[in-house]
């Protein structure tokens, strides 16, 4: 039997998670096969494809260690070895990036179907989300785009931020107080609150725009929107709601690292514990490959809080429960057959 949420009004964090879990415990089997199908297989690619290579490159590295001096043939060989490294590295990512995209297009039709009362079958799921892949793709390249400009104006801000700082540092240090060590160690402290203070207001506007662009990956989805219609109506939706967004940003990220961050991060100082140095690039694979694995429990929850949020804002804005009220009653006062139609 599928549970029914239907939209009553807007809903506030503790509501809205509620919910979310409510669907995702009574549909879970559904949700976690529906992303063992694209994670399993990545994740077992991952664990075999690094492990390889950075065993490959592990005993490498030792064995040069081993060697009294360094040749051309030594160097070519560890470039050679590196590159591969490097390359595995970087197909194996990209891999598991594409499939996290179909994943989450194909789990977030599912979620809508759920909150409007409906089922889909997990192959008319998947095949709904691909046909939003390149929408989706689209939209990852822009707000990429983005993210490198202001990682860019992030940086540049932080770096002329020290030079000021440690300029102002070196004048105040050279003070006739320059004898006295509370004063210098008041300074550096002082000096260190101000850059660290630095570092978060400088974080803001990319901590804003992700808020306002929270809802575009659903969009894609929901109203079949391309990447920038997708963007602007995010941008439309959210407005005045940046707080509880931000709100939503910071327990996703809090949950994410305790469902994958801790277990991984656990597993991988078991694992330098108690194995040998030659393990290690075992290691890594095995580690990549769990974080997939991880990920079939979390992707499923992160659709399904994500199209809440879009409901909810739907609601406040546009008042969404009073339109699906009105309908409601029109059909439930529409006569079933109408006179000369029978």
């Amino acid at each position: 039997m599928a549970a029914r949420l239907p939209i009553r009004g807007p809903m506030g964090i503790g509501e809205l998670l509620d919910g979310a879990f409510r669907l995702y415990r009574v549909h879970f089997g559904k949700f976690v096969l529906t992303a063992a199908i694209f994670f399993i297989p990545v994740g077992i690619m991952a664990t075999l494809a690094t492990g390889v290579t950075m065993s490959s490159y592990t005993d490498f590295f030792l064995a040069t260690l081993d060697q009294p001096a360094s040749s051309p043939e030594l160097e070519s060989l560890m470039l050679r070895q590196t590159g591969t490294t490097l390359i595995t590295t970087l197909l194996v990512a990209l891999t598991g990036y594409v499939v996290g995209m179909i994943a989450f297009l194909t789990l977030t039709v599912q979620a809508q179907a759920l909150v409007n009362q409906t089922e889909l079958a997990i192959g008319q799921s998947i095949r709904n989300g691909l046909r939003r892949f390149w929408p989706f793709a689209g939209l990852t390249f822009l707000v990429g785009l983005a993210a490198i400009g202001l990682l860019i104006v992030f940086y540049v801000v932080l770096v002329l931020s020290a030079f000021a700082l440690a300029a102002l540092l070196f004048g105040f240090t050279s003070i006739e107080s320059a004898g006295n060590d509370v004063a210098a160690i008041g300074i550096v402290i002082m000096a260190l609150f101000i850059y660290v203070a630095i570092f978060f207001v400088a974080l803001l506007p990319l901590i804003y725009v992700s808020a306002r662009w929270m809802l575009a990956p659903v969009l894609i989805v929901v109203e079949s929107c391309g990447p920038i219609q997708a963007l602007g109506r995010s941008w439309q939706l959210t407005q005045q709601s940046f707080w509880r967004l931000f709100g939503y940003i910071f327990l996703l990220a809090l949950l994410n690292s305790i469902v994958l961050g801790l277990p991984l991060l656990l597993l991988q100082a078991l694992a330098l514990i108690v194995m040998a140095s030659e393990f290690f690039g075992w290691i890594n694979g095995l580690i990549s490959g769990v974080g997939y694995l991880i990920s079939v429990l979390w992707y499923p929850f992160f659709a399904l809080v994500l199209i809440l949020i879009y409901y909810d804002l739907r609601v406040r804005r546009e008042s969404l429960d009073l339109r699906l009220r009105v309908q409601a009653l029109e059909s439930s006062v529409r006569p079933t057959f109408l006179p000369g139609n029978e």
